[in-house]
């Protein structure tokens, strides 16, 4: 490769932000010096938030989450800091149990059946005859984690249907929230508003045996603008217990009539209590904000076909429940839930971050103030409505590894940057 090229092949990869999948567009560009007009190919970052797809545009995607959960609990980004002094809880909510799988408890070991403890031997399996046991002490990559101890006890059904129904009942226990504080108040929960809000954002995360579960920031702000004080009586400690009481009691029905809850596993935490974690809680949401149904490109994207999950799925129970999902597709109950679209995602049909309108900025907010910022360092300006797709991928086949390669080195400059301005605030600290 001579010297022209390796040039050419750079500047590909850095016009498109070190993209692993580019968009290629073709239209017309006013040059900025000479008001020429002329054609031009351009390379847009293909955007998409996962990290196994594209590492440079998921690492966008994950700051640009930071800051959306970050500004809303801080301040910032049109938000008004008087947020930090209202009250504020991250609360995780859980699936039931639809069937017994392989995990690791909170003294290390796995699963052992109470009956098999206190009752007699005849209990110790299941009615297929396998064991209700483990006594494996399972490491934290181990891929037994999550599967069911007997397949043919697992309710696959009922845990892609509990996902397909996972987002409304997010909002019925929203809902039950807000008609539960407007009852503490004396008013109707059409009146909350008038001296009240609740505003939230939560994250949806796929846990290892196949069930979504959420991490969400509930706010307690003032009527009419966030930077209002709540009234004295919506304290921390009564959200708080509105929050535990929605969670136990809110459900939603199925297209079939079953009712939908949420599991007896949640955790409520109270984030006036410590600063720290206002620190912490944005980087825990964001991690999850580029991950795909369990981390790998097979789950990354719709299926096409039945006999494509069959083939590219290798987790016996990954597989069954993108199965389960696909055909569930085929019944008339189920239709309207676009089950079969969902495949990849067992069922979940929700967004994977979704909040209140006004609980901090957006994600076009961001991104239109990124765009402002590199069209000052752009020496063309495209026309409107000449510019077409053209396909995907760079022209050079080496520019995806170079373009990931390139990623990697300007992350991990950016780590050691922080790293030497922590320590530089330490020392400074120090010598103080």
């Amino acid at each position: 490769m001579n010297a022209e090229d390796r040039g050419k092949l750079l500047r590909e990869v850095a016009l498109a932000g070190n993209c692993s999948n580019p968009i290629r567009i073709k239209g017309e560009m006013v040059n900025l010096t000479t008001g020429e007009v002329g054609v031009s190919s351009l390379h847009v970052s293909c955007k998409d938030r996962r990290h196994v797809i594209c590492p440079s545009c998921s690492y966008t995607y994950k700051a640009d989450a930071w800051i959306l959960v970050s500004t809303g609990l801080l301040g910032g980004k049109g938000t008004p800091e008087e947020v930090r002094s209202h009250p504020r809880l991250f609360v995780t909510l859980t699936a039931p149990s639809f069937g017994v799988v392989h995990t690791i408890t909170s003294r290390g070991g796995c699963v052992r059946h109470a009956a098999s403890a206190q009752r007699g031997a005849g209990e110790r399996v299941c009615r297929h005859g396998r064991s209700r046991t483990c006594h494996l002490r399972h490491l934290g990559d181990s891929p037994e984690l999550g599967r069911p101890l007997c397949a043919e006890c697992f309710d696959y059904e009922g845990a892609v249907l509990w996902n397909a129904h996972a987002s409304k009942l997010w909002n019925n226990t929203i809902q039950s929230i807000r008609r539960s504080l407007a009852e503490v108040g004396g008013l109707r929960q059409v009146q909350l508003k008038s001296v009240a809000q609740v505003h939230y954002l939560k994250v949806a995360e796929m846990q290892r045996r196949g069930l979504i579960h959420f991490h969400a920031i509930l706010r307690a702000d003032g009527p009419g603008s966030v930077d209002v004080d709540p009234p004295p009586w919506l304290s921390s400690e009564l959200l708080t217990s509105t929050v535990r009481h929605a969670t136990r009691s809110a459900s939603a029905f199925g297209l079939d009539g079953r009712t939908i809850r949420w599991g007896e596993r949640f955790d409520i935490q109270d984030l006036g209590q410590t600063n720290q974690d206002t620190t912490k809680v944005p980087s825990y949401v964001a991690k999850y904000a580029t991950k795909t149904t369990d981390g790998t490109k097979e789950l990354a994207r719709q299926f096409h076909s039945r006999r494509q999950i069959r083939h590219l799925i290798d987790d016996p129970h990954a597989r069954t429940l993108a199965l389960c999902a696909w055909d569930l597709d085929l019944c008339v109950t189920w239709a309207p839930l676009r089950l079969r679209d969902h495949a990849h995602a067992f069922g979940f049909t929700g967004q994977l971050i979704t909040k209140s309108r006004d609980y901090s900025t957006t994600f076009t907010a961001l991104r239109g103030a990124r765009a402002q910022y590199m069209s000052s360092r752009n020496v063309g300006d495209p026309l409107e409505g000449t510019f077409h797709y053209e396909g995907r991928g760079y022209d050079d086949p080496r520019a995806t590894e170079l373009a990931e390669l390139f990623f990697t080195m300007h992350r991990e400059l950016r780590i050691e940057s922080a790293e030497a301005r922590r320590r530089a605030a330490l020392d400074s600290s120090a010598s103080s």
